[in-house]
Protein backbone atom coordinates (compact mmCIF):
# COMPACT_ATOMS: atom_id res chain seq x y z
CA UNK A 1 0.00 0.00 0.00
CA UNK A 2 1.46 3.47 -1.03
CA UNK A 3 2.57 6.35 1.66
CA UNK A 4 0.38 8.97 2.45
CA UNK A 5 1.12 11.79 -0.15
CA UNK A 6 2.96 14.47 2.60
CA UNK A 7 0.28 17.65 2.87
CA UNK A 8 1.46 21.09 2.08
CA UNK A 9 1.49 23.80 3.94
CA UNK A 10 -0.30 26.94 4.02
CA UNK A 11 0.17 29.04 6.86
CA UNK A 12 1.22 29.04 10.18
CA UNK A 13 0.37 31.68 12.67
CA UNK A 14 1.21 32.55 16.23
CA UNK A 15 -1.14 34.34 19.18
CA UNK A 16 -2.71 35.33 21.89
CA UNK A 17 -6.19 32.83 21.14
CA UNK A 18 -7.97 31.76 18.27
CA UNK A 19 -12.02 31.93 18.69
CA UNK A 20 -13.92 29.96 16.43
CA UNK A 21 -17.37 30.32 15.51
CA UNK A 22 -19.54 27.20 16.45
CA UNK A 23 -22.54 27.86 13.71
CA UNK A 24 -20.01 28.54 10.93
CA UNK A 25 -16.57 27.00 12.18
CA UNK A 26 -15.01 30.49 11.14
CA UNK A 27 -11.47 31.02 12.86
CA UNK A 28 -10.79 34.45 14.57
CA UNK A 29 -7.02 35.31 15.12
CA UNK A 30 -6.44 37.36 18.05
CA UNK A 31 -3.44 39.18 18.95
CA UNK A 32 -0.89 37.90 16.25
CA UNK A 33 2.27 38.32 16.98
CA UNK A 34 6.13 37.72 16.10
CA UNK A 35 8.11 38.52 19.12
CA UNK A 36 7.92 37.73 23.47
CA UNK A 37 9.63 40.13 25.54
CA UNK A 38 10.33 39.59 29.24
CA UNK A 39 12.57 41.23 31.95
CA UNK A 40 13.82 38.12 33.66
CA UNK A 41 14.55 34.86 32.62
CA UNK A 42 13.81 31.77 32.84
CA UNK A 43 10.02 33.28 31.70
CA UNK A 44 6.83 31.62 31.03
CA UNK A 45 4.41 33.11 28.52
CA UNK A 46 0.97 32.29 29.94
CA UNK A 47 -0.87 31.60 26.51
CA UNK A 48 -0.35 30.80 22.99
CA UNK A 49 -1.99 30.35 20.02
CA UNK A 50 -0.79 28.39 16.67
CA UNK A 51 -2.99 28.23 13.50
CA UNK A 52 -2.10 25.81 10.83
CA UNK A 53 -3.32 25.65 7.96
CA UNK A 54 -2.81 22.36 5.45
CA UNK A 55 -3.50 20.67 2.39
CA UNK A 56 -2.97 18.70 -0.56
CA UNK A 57 -2.89 15.33 1.91
CA UNK A 58 -5.15 12.10 2.05
CA UNK A 59 -5.32 9.87 4.89
CA UNK A 60 -4.38 9.59 8.86
CA UNK A 61 -1.19 11.27 9.86
CA UNK A 62 0.83 11.36 13.23
CA UNK A 63 0.99 15.50 13.69
CA UNK A 64 3.35 16.83 15.71
CA UNK A 65 3.73 20.43 17.10
CA UNK A 66 6.89 21.59 19.07
CA UNK A 67 8.78 25.25 20.46
CA UNK A 68 11.88 24.47 20.16
CA UNK A 69 15.46 26.87 21.04
CA UNK A 70 17.20 27.12 17.54
CA UNK A 71 20.41 27.69 19.64
CA UNK A 72 20.49 24.24 21.37
CA UNK A 73 17.76 22.20 19.66
CA UNK A 74 15.92 21.25 22.56
CA UNK A 75 12.28 21.01 22.55
CA UNK A 76 10.49 23.63 24.63
CA UNK A 77 6.99 22.42 24.66
CA UNK A 78 5.46 19.60 22.41
CA UNK A 79 2.19 17.83 21.28
CA UNK A 80 1.23 14.66 20.00
CA UNK A 81 -1.98 13.56 17.95
CA UNK A 82 -3.39 12.17 14.78
CA UNK A 83 -5.00 14.13 12.26
CA UNK A 84 -6.98 13.17 9.12
CA UNK A 85 -7.68 14.48 5.53
CA UNK A 86 -10.05 12.51 3.56
CA UNK A 87 -9.91 14.24 0.71
CA UNK A 88 -6.28 16.04 -0.92
CA UNK A 89 -7.98 18.69 -1.78
CA UNK A 90 -9.66 19.38 1.45
CA UNK A 91 -7.98 22.45 3.21
CA UNK A 92 -7.13 21.75 6.97
CA UNK A 93 -7.21 23.85 9.54
CA UNK A 94 -5.43 23.35 13.31
CA UNK A 95 -5.51 24.94 16.38
CA UNK A 96 -2.87 24.32 18.81
CA UNK A 97 -3.24 25.68 22.43
CA UNK A 98 -0.10 26.39 24.32
CA UNK A 99 -0.54 27.14 28.18
CA UNK A 100 2.21 28.40 30.42
CA UNK A 101 5.12 28.13 28.33
CA UNK A 102 8.39 28.21 29.43
CA UNK A 103 11.67 30.05 27.75
CA UNK A 104 14.52 29.20 29.64
CA UNK A 105 16.49 32.29 27.95
CA UNK A 106 16.60 35.15 25.37
CA UNK A 107 17.45 33.59 21.47
CA UNK A 108 15.63 32.92 18.62
CA UNK A 109 12.62 29.91 18.83
CA UNK A 110 11.15 27.83 15.90
CA UNK A 111 7.35 26.61 16.20
CA UNK A 112 7.57 23.04 14.09
CA UNK A 113 4.66 21.02 12.22
CA UNK A 114 5.17 18.12 11.63
CA UNK A 115 3.31 15.67 10.04
CA UNK A 116 4.59 11.61 10.29
CA UNK A 117 8.27 13.00 10.81
CA UNK A 118 8.24 15.11 7.71
CA UNK A 119 8.60 18.81 8.46
CA UNK A 120 5.44 20.84 7.14
CA UNK A 121 5.55 24.12 8.60
CA UNK A 122 8.10 25.91 10.57
CA UNK A 123 8.21 29.84 12.50
CA UNK A 124 10.12 31.93 13.85
CA UNK A 125 10.54 34.05 16.16
CA UNK A 126 12.41 36.13 19.14
CA UNK A 127 12.15 35.94 22.60
CA UNK A 128 13.72 38.98 24.02
CA UNK A 129 15.35 40.55 27.11
CA UNK A 130 12.94 43.32 27.91
CA UNK A 131 14.42 46.36 29.44
CA UNK A 132 12.33 47.15 32.93
CA UNK A 133 10.28 50.34 32.73
CA UNK A 134 11.67 53.24 33.73
CA UNK A 135 10.10 55.25 37.12
CA UNK A 136 9.76 59.06 36.24
CA UNK A 137 11.87 61.57 36.12
CA UNK A 138 13.02 62.63 39.47
CA UNK A 139 11.78 66.00 39.19
CA UNK A 140 8.52 64.38 39.03
CA UNK A 141 9.01 62.53 42.65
Amino acid sequence: MPANPTPSGLAIVVCDQIIEDKATSKKSLIGIFNNIASPTFPCRHPQLSVFVSVTAGRGTYQAKMRIVNEETQEPVTEVNGQIQLPDKNMVAELVFNFLGVDFPSPGLYSIEFYCDDALILERRFHVMQANPPKGPPPEEM
